[in-house]
């Protein structure tokens, strides 16, 4: 399979094509970047590329209209920071990429949920994106349930498929699987909204059951930007992550690592969660407490659930399956 991953414009990457299992940028150069460990691994969208010997992504504003010559048989591509601005990025257009990869399956491929103001169907992006994706051969998404996408389905005339943003299980499985500290990881993502009761009902659980609190200090915006390896060896290192996300409409990356590394995630409402850890995916603090002692007082509820998670992101997640997903796209007839 020949295949590339294409954005149309996105600042904090540039096109890479893997090779030995290995990404290399244009250059013939060692590629790494802030949302990767070094070359060794990248995560979520990023890993499209490495399903397949040769996979590339081309970031599309690099080229404009000369993009690279390759014989290409299936495209996943994205349209959405240039969605009704043909003025002022006019090479973006399906046809341009039709021309110069004849033979190639073009997959429209939704990598966020929105790209205007809730709700908003009438707004000219939303129309420009369904303009785009019906000129494509067929669309991906990688949520496993329609239910943000239900507008777009009903004017969209192309099948939608589900492809699960694909995981390196082997190498967090190799590097960060460990035995466990009783201890709890506090998930303390840098918005607040997402936050939500994560770091009280972590205080609270702590306090009441005597279990220690982990979590990465923050005290200015630097310190954010911790090397990732860095980031999960902290937190795989706990026996619990507690991570109380309400927003739905997220797929939830980090928990595809969590059930990689053997630590048992609690909480939190993303789609992710209610693949791998569906007795924990709820932001009902009474639910998690009972969930947690059961968790805590029983060492085989404890390695039975962890197992489950495991299963489950192989299942769903893994280089194979996603392929395999890939394989079984249903396209326009």
């Amino acid at each position: 399979m020949n295949f590339a991953l294409i954005i149309d414009l996105i600042g904090n990457i540039n096109s890479y094509y893997v090779k030995n299992n290995k990404p290399y940028n244009f250059k013939g150069e060692l590629n790494e970047f802030n949302v990767s460990i070094g070359s060794e691994c990248y995560i979520s969208t990023w890993n499209y590329p490495w399903l397949y010997e040769n996979g590339y992504f081309i970031n599309w504003s690099e080229f404009k209209y000369d993009l690279p010559d390759l014989d290409l048989d299936l495209i996943f591509l994205t349209v959405e920071r240039c969605l009704n601005r043909k003025d002022e990025f006019p090479w973006i257009d399906v046809d341009n990429i039709r021309k110069k990869y004849p033979n190639a399956k073009i997959v429209g491929f939704i990598k966020e949920v929105w790209v205007g103001p809730p709700y908003d169907y009438n707004h000219p992006k939303h129309l420009a994106r369904i303009d785009f994706l019906n000129k494509c051969d067929a669309v991906v998404m990688n949520r496993p349930e329609l239910k943000e996408f239900k507008n777009l389905s009903d004017n969209v005339n192309l099948p939608f498929n589900f492809v699960a943003q694909p995981h390196n299980i082997d190498y967090y499985y190799d590097n960060f699987w460990r035995d466990k500290d009783k201890a709890i990881w506090v998930y303390d993502a840098h918005r607040q909204d997402r936050i939500a009761d994560t770091v009280k009902f972590s205080s609270y659980i702590s306090e009441k059951y005597n279990i220690p609190l982990k979590y990465k200090k923050v005290s200015s915006e630097k310190d954010w930007l911790i090397p990732l390896k860095d980031f999960i060896t902290q937190w795989s290192s706990c026996a619990f992550h507690f991570n109380l996300d309400p927003i739905d409409y997220f797929p939830g990356n980090q928990v595809t690592q969590i059930a990689s590394t053997g630590t048992l995630n609690i909480g939190g409402l993303n789609d992710n969660h209610f693949i791998l850890y569906p007795e924990t995916a709820t932001c009902d603090l009474k639910i998690l407490e009972e969930k947690f002692v059961e968790y805590l007082d029983d060492e085989n509820k404890f390695f039975e659930t962890v197992k489950y998670a495991w299963d489950k992101v192989n299942e769903v997640f893994s280089f194979d399956s996603v392929k395999k997903q890939i394989e079984d796209i249903k396209y326009y007839d």
